[in-house]
């Protein structure tokens, strides 16, 4: 396309001066048929065009490279959020897990103590007592098994804001 000098007398009505513009025959036929169908003025049709790619920093001779380099970064985009969410998922199966594990453990040796205190002739109250604190011991041993692990992201629960 190359520009041509502007006419010195423009349409009435039109606004700015109209200036003109050479094209390629098939491209010429393209702007007839589509502003036809589309019910605009090849003049409009024209600028329209125009417009859309420069308002876009658009080159149009490689409009269908860029389109598809859009779409493949929405896709990547896509990607990265699904994975993110499966992560985020897999951090929480994996501390229900690892607590689940550790008050089994606790569980576990508080019970090799009950025996060992029931063994002892204390009577029952002491082992009223003894439970009570085996209760705390397993919590706390819960508590310092998640805390021993160290790591932040684990602390993450979905759902519950942490």
């Amino acid at each position: 396309m190359q520009d041509q000098k502007p006419s010195s007398l423009s349409p009435a009505g039109t606004g700015p001066a109209v200036k003109h513009l050479t094209v390629s025959g098939p491209a010429h036929r393209l702007v007839g048929a589509e502003s036809a169908r589309l019910g605009l003025t090849r003049t409009e049709y024209a600028d329209a065009a125009i417009r859309y790619f420069a308002e876009r920093s658009l080159n149009p001779v490689e409009a269908q490279a860029r389109e598809g380099q859009l779409i493949m970064a929405e896709v990547k985009r896509l990607g990265d959020r699904v994975f993110s969410y499966l992560q985020e998922q897999e951090r929480g199966l994996l501390l229900e897990m690892v607590r689940s594990q550790l008050r089994q453990q606790a569980v576990q040796e508080q019970t090799l103590r009950v025996v060992e205190n029931l063994l002892a002739p204390e009577g029952g109250e002491a082992l009223h007592k003894i439970q009570r604190k085996n209760q705390e011991r397993i919590s706390e041993a819960t508590a310092a098994g998640v805390a021993a692990l160290n790591i932040k992201s684990l602390n993450k629960q979905p759902g519950n804001g942490k």
